[in-house]
């Protein structure tokens, strides 16, 4: 039920906003056509007014001339106003996504994070095509994007802030308007970027010796504009030759030339924020007047809005790009480095704006990529029935997970089965036909752990756990330019695992048809040993297998392994599953009746 009304309420803002787009884009349609008939009807009066000496002609293509200047203004406005429109529609639109199957075709799916030695976020969907980035991320940002994908890889320690973290989520879960102007504002920036490397620019504000204009530049740069403003005005009062100022027009566009390297070596790092400052100042905007109540919150606004903050210092920077477009047009550029050398004033400007706000701006970003990460989490809450994570550190005894109802997020809503467990260290096999359910419930615990060792809701009713190091061996394939076989990339799995357990550190390792590459026998052997060596208190051990004899298996302390399996049922000579867990061991297989299922003529 929650989740209908949250679709049909991002069905309504979608509504509204598709009407206020249609609205725009004819309101812009009507100031262009307005725009061209102005200058025409201005042009043609004001030459009839000039030639056939009729003052009122002049009078009236003067006021058109003046209306077309309006209404180039006025078009440049509604033009971001329908951009900015858009940009709320198509975040609504990926939110609506995240109900059904469309997310799967997000563009950005944290494919360029993830790597060979990512086994866990491989193994469990956490980055990658069809993944748990690809259905939460709102991150549009550079910094944002890699910090959720380094967050999804558990690279960061549950302990850090977690509670503080959880806190700030729950409340943007019910921040939709917030939520969706500040994707809005991050598709801006990423759509006018070219190339911007925030890493970079924040290292240049950070550097006190970079960025500052020589001295004898500063002198130069007001002496020389000074002397040509005045040969010019002793030329127009008639006092000298018009060849002074020309000269003089002419050394300081030399000047400019030639000392080039000077300023650019000032302004460069800025000409590639210079396409996508007003993305960032957007951002910064929104986040700036937002009220909150959780102190994370409040201090990521805080940071960018303090006096000389990020807020401040953006909006100063915009006004100084703004100068610096004029350079686009090489005319007037050249003549305002022969009147007043241009480019050293802005680079006069930058110097002083690095001075006076680099330090502090430079951490907007971070700030603007910890709130994607946010906002991204918080996608969960937005888009599933969950509930929140109760995570424990585990000092002592028994590590345990208890789960009620959970599911997993990657499956459609609809036909998603949930599954309880209340599991405990030490090893737990999972046996079951095959298609029954087992490598999904790995996935659905392993998932779901990840969200709540990140702060993110979680998808189920009722969710609590040990903080444990978590391992997978799921995916498994070979590496033929490695020479490396399925079985020896197994091994390979089995040992990190088994290194760790060295530590004596809480852990949870999860295999999935362990040693299934290689015969019966050595797999039965090897597979027994391994759990026996892993199975702990503080190592909790789940094993899916189709190999019974690993069923009465127990740890290294005598410990027994508990069993729960997945089953097949028949409707009419048809196989069909539950997917529901049950206790103790599995007694039926349906290998047969999938081979004919197939087309295969086996044998009952």
């Amino acid at each position: 039920m929650y989740m209908e009304q949250e679709l049909n309420n991002y069905k309504s803002i979608k509504a509204r906003l598709e009407e206020d787009k249609e609205k725009l884009e004819r309101s812009f349609s009507s100031i262009s056509t307005m725009r061209i008939i102005s200058f025409v009807i201005g042009v043609a009066l004001t030459i009839v007014g000039v030639s056939d000496h009729k003052s009122v002609a002049l009078v009236i293509g003067v006021l058109f001339i003046v209306l077309f200047f309006v209404l180039v203004f006025k078009h440049g406005i509604v033009y971001r106003e329908e951009q900015w429109t858009k940009n709320r529609l198509g975040s609504v639109e990926r939110y609506i996504g995240r109900f059904n199957e469309d997310w799967r075709s997000y563009s950005d799916n944290g494919e360029a994070f993830l790597h060979k030695e990512d086994v866990v976020a491989r193994d469990v969907d956490l980055l990658g095509a069809n993944s748990l980035y690809q259905l939460i991320s709102v991150c549009h940002t550079d910094m944002g994007r890699e910090l959720l994908a380094d967050e999804l890889k558990l690279k960061r320690d549950v302990t850090d802030n977690i509670d503080a973290r959880r806190q700030a989520v729950r409340e943007l879960v019910n921040m939709q308007d917030f939520a969706i102007d500040f994707e809005a504002a991050g598709m801006q920036q990423k759509e006018s970027k070219s190339y911007f490397d925030a890493v970079i620019f924040s290292e240049y504000c950070k550097d006190k010796n970079a960025g500052i204009v020589p001295k004898w530049a500063r002198i130069l740069s007001v002496f020389l504009p000074l002397l040509e403003f005045v040969l010019l005005i002793l030329f127009l009062c008639g006092v000298i030759h018009y060849g002074y100022p020309l000269v003089g027009f002419m050394i300081n566009l030399a000047f400019t030339w030639l000392t080039k390297t000077v300023t650019d070596r000032i302004m460069s790092p800025f000409y590639q924020l210079n396409n996508s400052i007003d993305g960032y100042i957007k951002m910064l905007d929104i986040l700036g007047k937002q009220n909150f109540d959780a102190p994370l919150l409040k201090m990521l606004r805080d940071s960018v809005c303090s006096q000389n903050g990020a807020l401040q210092g953006f909006k100063r920077l915009g006004k100084i790009m703004q100068a610096y477009n004029v350079s686009y047009n090489p005319l007037v550029h050249q003549i305002l480095s022969g009147l007043i050398l241009w480019d050293y004033q802005l680079a006069t400007l930058i110097s002083e704006w690095k001075g006076l706000y680099g330090e502090n701006a430079c951490g907007c970003f971070d700030a603007i990529a910890q709130m994607e990460l946010l906002l991204s989490l918080s996608v969960m809450g937005k888009v599933r029935n969950t509930c929140e994570a109760h995570v424990e550190e585990c000092t002592e005894g028994t590590v345990e997970f208890c789960g009620v109802n959970i599911y997993h997020p990657l499956i459609k809503p609809e036909t998603v089965v949930a599954n309880s467990a209340l599991l405990n260290g030490g090893v737990t096999i999972i046996t079951g036909s095959n298609m029954s359910g087992k490598t999904t419930f790995l996935r659905t615990i392993a998932i779901n752990l990840a969200l709540a060792y990140i702060g993110a809701p979680v998808c189920g009713e009722k969710f609590s756990t040990n903080y444990m190091k978590l391992f997978t061996s799921m995916r498994v394939t070979d590496d033929v330019a490695g020479g490396i076989s399925t079985f020896y990339a197994e091994i390979l799995r089995i040992k990190a695992m088994a290194e760790y357990r060295k530590n004596n550190m809480p852990m949870i390792c999860l295999v999935d048809e362990i040693f299934k590459g290689t015969n019966s026998a050595d797999r039965i052997v090897g597979a027994s040993e391994v759990i026996r060596q892993l199975g702990s208190d503080n190592c909790m051990t789940i094993v899916s297998t189709h190999d019974f004899e690993l069923c009465t298996i127990k740890d290294k302390s005598g410990k027994e392994a508990v069993n729960y399996h997945f089953e097949e049922y028949y409707d009419e000579d048809t196989l069909k599953f539950d997917y529901k867990i049950k206790n103790g061991r599995c007694t039926t297989t349906n290998a047969r009746a999938i081979l004919r299922m197939a087309g295969f003529d086996v044998k009952s």
